[in-house]
């Protein structure tokens, strides 16, 4: 009876959320790596003062999936920083890896969804806002960056390959992955004129695995 009234209270069915932020969400599988994520349901109305949230980055894409699976083939890292984060696929599966983790985003409600899919999977995960277009606040320190369709506008792919350029040159791998949509364009302006080749499919040295997301 306890346990049946706590789920009432956070929102959980069958022990997953129905609902986070004020938002109705459903559980998205990924099978080619064994985890979920939360996503919100379209056309359902949300609760009175639910938080504002980003439709993007509030649904799983499948530049994520292919970020996470890129993921678990690299070697041994110690933490790892995911920028765009949306519901955090990618930072799921670096927290199952062991690595500490850091999903980070401008949309909060978003976060909240990977917290709660983090949470639910017994999984340690950090988040925190920040705005990849924000040049006075630094990129967050990590062995591995990861941004996995992110680049929505040409300004947003631009900051992305300024920040990507930053954490190269302290060392940091990069895992890129997006759809190649025109956007890529004015990443790898952004990136070239940080002094990187940005090459589809090339390695720098630290290495930079830019992937085809769709």
């Amino acid at each position: 009876m306890r346990a049946a009234l706590l789920c009432a209270l956070l929102g959980v069915a069958d022990g997953l959320r129905t609902s986070i932020a004020g938002h109705p969400v459903r559980r998205v599988d990924d099978a080619s790596t064994g985890l979920f994520v939360y996503a919100v349901v379209f056309g359902e109305p949300a609760a009175p003062g639910a938080a504002a949230h980003d439709a993007l980055a509030t649904q799983l894409w499948p530049s994520a999936r292919v970020a996470a699976r890129a993921l678990e083939r690299l070697p041994r890292f110690g933490s790892v920083v995911e920028l765009g984060a949306g519901t955090g696929l990618p930072s799921l599966a670096a927290a199952r890896a062991g690595a500490k983790v850091l999903a980070t985003d401008r949309d909060a409600t978003s976060l909240a969804y990977a917290a709660a899919a983090a949470d639910d999977q017994g999984l340690a995960l950090a988040t925190a806002v920040f705005d990849v277009a924000d040049f006075a606040a630094p990129l967050p320190p990590a062995d591995v960056v990861v941004v996995a369709d992110v680049f929505v506008t040409d300004a947003v792919a631009a900051a992305c390959g300024r920040r990507v350029g930053e954490a190269l040159r302290r060392g940091s791998t990069c895992v890129v992955a997006d759809a190649r949509r025109s956007t890529r364009d004015a990443f790898l302006a952004a990136l070239r004129a940080e002094g990187f080749s940005g090459a589809f499919g090339a390695s720098e040295d630290p290495p930079l695995l830019l992937l085809d997301g769709e």
